[in-house]
C-alpha cells in the first residue's frame, strides 16, 4: 500500500508532467489556434499551476520550448513538410483514436501530444521532463507486468522475505505504510530489513535471468522491443522527446543505434550487481533491467527501471 506521501510526490509528478505536454503542444505553434480544445487545457494549466507552484511551473513550461524547437527540427529533417497544423494532448480516452481516424492500441503507442502537419501527416510525441542529462531511461514497469508478461512468479520472492523480517520481528504490523514507519524508526530492524530486502531484489533478477536466458533470439529480441523500448512498429509513428536540465534529445523509436544493434546483432543477457540484468547487443551495451524497491525495502512495491547501461 502506498503511502500518503508517496502519493502526493506522485500526483505533484503527474501535474509538472501535464504541464510540460500542454506547454509542448502550445509551442510548436505558438498558437493556441492549433490546439484542438484549447480552451480545457488552459484551465488544466492553470489549475495544475495552483498545485506545482510558479518555480516548477516556469520549469517546466521551459522545458517544454525546448523540447518544441527540437520536434520541429527534427520532423523537418524527416520529412514532415509543412508547418503544424492541429495539436492533441492525448491525455483523455479516446482522443487518439479520434483525431487519426481509426482505431488505436494506447497500450502500445504512449503519444502525450499529437501533431498534424499541414501536409496531414500525424506525429505523435511521447513526452519526458527530467532534471538529467545524457543518455535517457526506458520503460518503469511494476513487477506485476513482468509476471504477467513473462509468466513467472515474483511475488512469491518478495513475499518470502518480508515473511523472514517478520519472523524475527513478529512485532511489526502486517500493513505496508504502518511497517515501513516501524522499520524506519529502529535501526536494527531497518538493518536487518536492508539485508533481507537486498537479497529478495537479487532473487528477482534471478527469476528474471533464468527466464530471458531461455528465450531464443527472436522471443528476446519482440520482448525487448514490445515490453522495455515501445520500438515495434505502430499507428500513428511516435518519437519519443525529452526535456532535460539543459536542451532537448528526440529519440526515434524505431531508428536509433540500440534499435539497430537489436535487429542486426546477437542479443546477450549477463547478470550486473545485486538486481540487474544486462542487455548487449553484439559489444554494445543496450540497457539495465534493475529490480528496486519503491522506497523502503520490505514496505514499499517492487518495480523495475530500464536503465542506461555505461
Amino acid at each position: 500500500m502506498q503511502s500518503f506521501k508517496g502519493f502526493l510526490t506522485e500526483m505533484r509528478n503527474t501535474d509538472s508532467a501535464d504541464v510540460n505536454e500542454i506547454q509542448l503542444g502550445y509551442y510548436l505553434s505558438n498558437n493556441w489556434k492549433t490546439f484542438v480544445d484549447a480552451p480545457a487545457a488552459r484551465t488544466q494549466l492553470s489549475i495544475k499551476r495552483e498545485k506545482i507552484g510558479d518555480t516548477e511551473f516556469a520549469t517546466q513550461t521551459e522545458r517544454a520550448e525546448a523540447m518544441a524547437k527540437e520536434v520541429i527540427q527534427w520532423a523537418k529533417s524527416n520529412g514532415y513538410n509543412g508547418i503544424v497544423k492541429k495539436v492533441w494532448w492525448t491525455a483523455r480516452p479516446g482522443v487518439l483514436a479520434k483525431a487519426v481516424g481509426r482505431s488505436v492500441d494506447s497500450r502500445k503507442n504512449p503519444t502525450d501530444i499529437l501533431v498534424q502537419f499541414s501536409d496531414g501527416e500525424f506525429l505523435g510525441l511521447s513526452a519526458k521532463s527530467t532534471k538529467t542529462q545524457g543518455d535517457i531511461g526506458f520503460k518503469n514497469p511494476g513487477a506485476g507486468t513482468i509476471e504477467r508478461n513473462l509468466g513467472i512468479n515474483l511475488k512469491s520472492i518478495s513475499d518470502a522475505g518480508v515473511t523472514e523480517l517478520m519472523n524475527k520481528y513478529p512485532e511489526l504490523s502486517k500493513t505496508a505504510s504502518k511497517r515501513k514507519k516501524e522499520i524506519r524508526a529502529n535501526s536494527a530492524i531497518k538493518a536487518d530489513a536492508e539485508i533481507i530486502g537486498t537479497k529478495v531484489l537479487n532473487g528477482i533478477r534471478e527469476a528474471l535471468y533464468s527466464k530471458l536466458s531461455k528465450m531464443d533470439q527472436n522471443e528476446l529480441l519482440n520482448y525487448i522491443m514490445d515490453d522495455w523500448m515501445d520500438a515495434n512498429e505502430v499507428y500513428p509513428r511516435y518519437v519519443k522527446i525529452t526535456g532535460m536540465r539543459v536542451g532537448a534529445k528526440v529519440e526515434d523509436p524505431l531508428a536509433n543505434s540500440k534499435i539497430s544493434a537489436l535487429s542486426t546483432e546477437k542479443i546477450k543477457i549477463s547478470k550486473v550487481g545485486n538486481d540487474s540484468v544486462g542487455i548487449m547487443a553484439g559489444n554494445k551495451r543496450i540497457m539495465k533491467m534493475r529490480a528496486k524497491y519503491e522506497s523502503q525495502k520490505l514496505a514499499t512495491p517492487i518495480k523495475f527501471s530500464g536503465d542506461p547501461w555505461k
